[in-house]
């Protein structure tokens, strides 16, 4: 089997919620499988740095306040694009959380008008309305796209059924344009923006969505899947998840 190389994006940077669990817990059910994995650190700087961000087959980027996104936004706007660009028209994996997730859509306006450009990848844009309309906050559940839980690799690893579970914290409400792909549909909580029922966006094999927890954490059957398509494999060696299927029983019941 093929070896997975995470490149995770801002580490120090965008870490909200324990973002940096979603590495830990990919890293944490490839060893359990002895697949070999490796996390490339990729944070502010010069792409010329970094001689080996054609290995990564899983990309990861967190979120953060708007102090922490404000420090990083110049670097990821202008440096990193092309990379983050190439690498999700290449058809490779990635999970974009929360801020990420605002940056990599066309813009974020905030509360005084004042617009923030995305790198325009992800076809969406959020906007915060201040105090007009309060945040997008609480324990969230929702199903898998429909065209995403019919793969048929998240089929062989969906061991858990379409249902994800999570936390959202966010005042910015996201909205999708037409023809773009949710992730999910929301069956309790907010989502994108408490209006529409869209949670995420899904373009090619990287997804943007709210969901901290960390997301998958609570959702192990959604890291099986990042894990299959990195590695294009249709399917991995089931683990013993009694411990985790439980906590994400008996996280569905959480209000």
């Amino acid at each position: 089997m093929s070896r997975l190389t995470i490149g995770y994006l801002y580490k120090d940077d965008l870490n909200l919620y324990g973002d940096n669990g979603n590495v830990e817990v990919l890293t944490a059910r490839c060893a359990r499988r002895d697949i070999e994995c490796e996390v490339l650190l990729i944070n502010k700087g010069k792409l010329s740095s970094y001689n080996r961000l054609s290995e990564v087959n899983l990309l990861f980027m967190g979120g953060g306040p708007d102090s922490s996104q404000k420090s990083i936004y110049g670097d990821f706007l202008e440096e990193k694009k092309p990379f983050v660009r190439d690498y999700l028209l290449s058809g490779k994996t990635g999970l974009f959380v929360c801020g990420s997730y605002q940056l990599m859509g066309d813009y974020y306006r905030a509360a005084d008008g004042a617009e923030l450009k995305g790198l325009g990848l992800f076809k969406a844009h959020t906007i915060h309305f201040g105090k007009n309309k309060p945040r997008c906050i609480g324990n969230v559940r929702a199903k898998i796209n429909s065209e995403l839980s019919s793969d048929p690799v998240f089929k062989n690893v969906g061991f858990l059924g379409d249902e994800i579970i999570g936390f959202e914290n966010h005042g910015g409400r996201t909205y999708l344009d037409e023809g773009a792909a949710p992730f999910a549909h929301v069956t309790y909580g907010h989502g994108n923006n408490s209006e529409d029922g869209t949670e995420g966006i899904v373009v090619g094999n990287c997804i943007g969505t709210y969901f901290h927890g960390p997301i998958l954490a609570k959702n192990p059957h959604l890291a099986d899947y990042l894990i299959a398509k990195a590695l294009n494999v249709i399917e991995l060696p089931k683990l013993n998840d009694l411990l985790t299927t439980a906590s994400y029983a008996a996280s569905k019941k959480l209000r």
